[in-house]
Parts: C-alpha cells; sequence; structure tokens
C-alpha cells in the first residue's frame, strides 16, 4: 500500500510515493530526538556525580612538591558538565514543546494520548494500555494509525536530503513528457 504526499513547502509539485511502515519509521525518527537527549542527560548527570570528590581539608599536612591544583580542575570539570547537562535540559523542554505541539494537530485525543504517553512521558505499552483502559492490541492498532496522522499533519518531518532523488527523477519525467 503508497500513500503520496504532495511537498510544495519543499519542492514545488513533488510528489513522494512512501510505504505507511516509512511513514511510521520517520515518525518515530522524530520522536527519537527526545529519549537520546533524555539519555544524554542522565549519563551526564551521572558522569557529574562520579566526577565530584570529597575533599577534608587537613592543616597539618604540608605538600613539598609542586602545587598540583586537583580540587580546581575537578570543579572546573563538574562545572562544564552542569553547563552540558543545562543545555540538554532546555533542549530536551523545547523538543518535548515542539512534541505537544505538533501532537496537538493529531485529530483523535485517544491517538494524541499514546502518543504522548510513549514518546513525551517515556511509558511503557502495558502502562499505557492500563491507564487509558485499552487492550495492548487497541493501543498498538491506535498508535499505528496516531503516526499515520501525525505525519499527515506535520508533513515537514519528512524532510529529507535522500528525497532529493525524487526531485531528479521527477524532473526528468517532466522534461520528456511535457
Amino acid at each position: 500500500y503508497f500513500r503520496s504526499f504532495h511537498r510544495t513547502d519543499v519542492w514545488k509539485d513533488v510528489w513522494y510515493i512512501v510505504t505507511e511502515k516509512e511513514l511510521c519509521q520517520k515518525v518515530k525518527d522524530y520522536f527519537s530526538q527526545i529519549q537520546k537527549t533524555d539519555r544524554l542527560i542522565q549519563v551526564n548527570t551521572l558522569r557529574s556525580s562520579l566526577t565530584s570528590q570529597n575533599y577534608e581539608l587537613k592543616p597539618d599536612k604540608v605538600q613539598t612538591s609542586g602545587a598540583k591544583d586537583t580540587l580546581g580542575e575537578t570543579i572546573v570539570k563538574i562545572v562544564a558538565l552542569e553547563d552540558d547537562i543545562n543545555a540538554r535540559i532546555d533542549e530536551l523542554v523545547d523538543l518535548k514543546g515542539d512534541a505537544l505541539n505538533r501532537i496537538s494537530n493529531v485529530s483523535d485525543k485517544d491517538q494524541q494520548n499514546i502518543l504522548i504517553a510513549r514518546y513525551v512521558s517515556g511509558e511503557k505499552w502495558k502502562r499505557i494500555a492500563v491507564d487509558l483502559n485499552f487492550s495492548i492490541a487497541q493501543v498498538y492498532r491506535i498508535h499505528g494509525a496516531a503516526l499515520l496522522d501525525f505525519a499527515e499533519k506535520n508533513p515537514d518531518i519528512l524532510k529529507d536530503d535522500s528525497k532529493r532523488e525524487y526531485q531528479t527523477w521527477y524532473n526528468s519525467i517532466v522534461k520528456m513528457h511535457p
């Protein structure tokens, strides 16, 4: 089964023919940005906690070799990690805000709830089914329809450099058959 999408915003009068599976994968790729950014925040937070060290100042010890500022170096590393974490958190907030805005374009409320639960909140399928009082099979079915509706309502997420091949192909067809 093929579905056509008219993309005038990217290339005027170009039609793309993609399968529903490809559309669903593009939507999942879009949402995976949220999960990847969230994981980076978790990794950096863990790294920051492992990097931090507890120092106890002991005035009775005298250092005879050259000055070594390991405390200062550690603090600089922690501050850099914290800055990176804060930047990632800002990015995550922006990604989730964009996703919520795009999900609101989907007309069916059950579809919206499933997309939000799965991709914005990171819920497991069973939890979504229980929370929405659906069977797992119903959640999967609604999810599939939600991905297609999301792609249809947000065609700009399909933008891909590999699609330029279609433009070239289409232009060659138009030139051959005016």
